[in-house]
């Protein structure tokens, strides 16, 4: 696809979605005449992940703050983790097009100011969710690999001082690569530079090749050499268990099952992230705007990249669930208000009495 193609693939876009006395400066589109079914699919789509993801992450804060797990150093990372797909799930509305369409405007392009901080909170929010996992694994490395030093190595001190430093580097990544979020036509858009100019496209190049890096690739290459590590190290504690007994067996079990839990994150994770992260890259390849081409291929390939990034941000409440006892336990106890833990106990003192 040549340059002027380009221009007039995004002027095209422009003129059918910003108002409707511009499409007489287009050429007719059939299509366009009305919803198309992925935007049919987005009308259900988007509000249930946003809201079952939203109420998700905040159950999991509250059950983070319970007696159970506030003392773990690991409940500051999934609080933290919960906030970031929290943020993202609620800035995905104003990044779609069909709502957009619905609204009439485009309120991130209200003043460039603000297009530029709602990609900074957008993009720090992905990058931020991807390292709490990296955390998240890294303290399960260490919890299963060195039993006897964990509890000198992960403390909350050294997890906050974690936090705070991939909101640091973070924030100051995407702050700097805002430079690039304009307005366009009414249309707030993350990726605006002169695609002819060999030193813009570079300098933009390397900022996409490090948001890459920092959101998808240094993460899964982590997590893709410590993931397996766990497991091997669960396993021959699995072979031992039968020779364990009393709280030596119980805290191995209880090792197995919150390390069930993070394998599941993880392997959503790099399912969920990946086709979002090729489809930023390949779009500077192909020197077209990842929001703001005709291209029906690419379109759909966006589509679907974007419903599997909802999930990935939506789906982590249900994975603790599934995966979690203690978890589920406490979510009963708060969905009870405590009545479950209070027959929990009382059938447990009856048995004891029958016995």
């Amino acid at each position: 696809m040549d340059d002027l193609n380009i221009r007039n693939s995004t002027n095209t876009w422009h003129g059918v979605t910003t108002s409707t006395t511009n499409l007489s400066l287009t050429t007719p589109l059939p299509q366009d005449t009305g919803p198309s079914m992925v935007d049919y699919i987005n009308y259900m789509f988007l509000p249930i992940t946003v809201f079952v993801g939203v109420a998700g992450n905040l159950l999991t804060i509250l059950v983070m703050k319970s007696r159970y797990f506030s003392t773990t150093p690991s409940s500051y990372l999934l609080i933290c983790l919960a906030i970031s797909d929290s943020v993202l799930l609620l800035t995905q509305p104003f990044n779609k097009a069909f709502f957009i369409k619905i609204i009439g405007q485009d309120v991130r392009a209200f003043q460039s100011a603000f297009c530029k901080l709602y990609f900074v909170i957008r993009r720090a929010s992905k990058m931020t969710s991807s390292w709490f996992v990296v955390g998240l694994c890294l303290e399960r490395f260490i919890v299963v690999w060195f039993p006897l030093k964990a509890k000198f190595v992960v403390t909350k001190r050294v997890l906050l001082a974690g936090i705070l430093t991939v909101y640091g580097v973070i924030f100051s990544f995407t702050g700097a690569w805002s430079y690039a979020s304009e307005i366009v036509k009414g249309k707030c858009q993350p990726d605006v530079y002169d695609r002819n100019d060999p030193t813009a496209r570079e300098i933009f190049g390397a900022m996409l090749r490090t948001g890459s890096c920092l959101y998808s690739i240094a993460p899964m290459v982590i997590l893709l050499i410590l993931t397996p590590l766990i497991i091997a190290k669960l396993i021959h504690h699995k072979r031992k268990r039968k020779f364990l007994t009393g709280s030596s067996a119980n805290k191995s079990k209880d090792d197995g099952r919150v390390t069930a839990m993070l394998i599941g994150i993880v392997i959503a994770y790099v399912i969920l992230v990946l086709p979002i992260t090729v489809l930023h890259n390949a779009a500077y390849e192909l020197k077209i705007s990842a929001f703001s081409s005709n291209n029906d291929g690419f379109n759909t390939f966006k589509e679907i990249s974007q419903f599997l990034e909802q999930l990935n941000y939506s789906s982590n409440f249900f994975l603790y669930v599934m995966t979690s006892q203690r978890f589920r336990s406490v979510l009963k106890d708060f969905v009870t208000c405590g009545s479950f833990s209070s027959q929990n106990s009382l059938s447990k003192r009856r048995t004891k009495s029958t016995t």
